[in-house]
């Protein structure tokens, strides 16, 4: 549909990190909106549309107002891209945040305290749901089976929906309400599973 790589490559952005470095890119989270694909590439900090016509453009530079952040879950609601971030290694607890980024680019700090962001998904009712790989490091690496997934009340009171999740690297909601989760997404191939958390009326 469109060589993302290819535009990467060609348009580099305010602050690289030379010894963060995939050529093509590290491409994670992706958007379907209004006939557009609007994806977002962690090495980099960028949030890029493809339209079907394989024209590319860029949406926001996140690495000229953040840095190095390494973003790499993506939402969509109500007008505005919601953007979780892993953050740097070595893992620092806390160090993600999530930030609102508008159609026309526009970036603020929406929520902040998180650790290692790699899965945001809303559910009918609006309510975000942010997907922890892991909420200890130890020194610098994740630990097993310390992922989480937290629901985002108004206000900003956070909820534990599940713990104890074996490194979830990803979220999305069925039709039926439930939530999925890809879970062992670290570790030797083949041992990837899917994980089902059913909801009951309250969430």
């Amino acid at each position: 549909v469109a060589d993302l790589g290819a535009f990467r490559a060609a348009t580099p952005v305010a602050q690289p990190d030379p010894a963060d470095d995939e050529y093509d890119g590290t491409w994670y989270g992706m958007v379907a909106l209004d006939g557009a694909l609007y994806a977002v590439e962690p090495n980099h900090g960028e949030v890029d549309r493809a339209d079907l016509d394989g024209t590319v453009s860029r949406l926001v530079d996140l690495s000229a107002s953040q840095g190095h952040i390494v973003p790499t879950a993506m939402a969509y609601r109500d007008g505005s891209f919601f953007v979780g971030n892993l953050s740097r290694l070595p893992l620092v607890p806390g160090a993600s945040k999530i930030m609102q980024v508008g159609r026309t680019g526009d970036v603020e700090v929406f929520a902040a305290g998180f650790t290692a962001i790699l899965g945001l998904a809303f559910d009918d009712a609006g309510r975000l749901y942010v997907l922890e790989n892991s909420v200890v490091v130890e020194p610098s690496r994740p630990r097993p089976g310390t992922g989480r997934l937290l629901r985002l009340a108004d206000g900003g009171a956070r909820e534990v929906i599940a713990d104890r999740l074996m490194f979830p690297t990803g979220i999305a909601f069925g039709p039926e309400g439930a939530v999925y989760l890809s879970t062992n997404g670290f570790g030797p191939p083949g041992g990837g599973t899917i994980t089902r958390i059913a909801l009951d009326a309250e969430g």
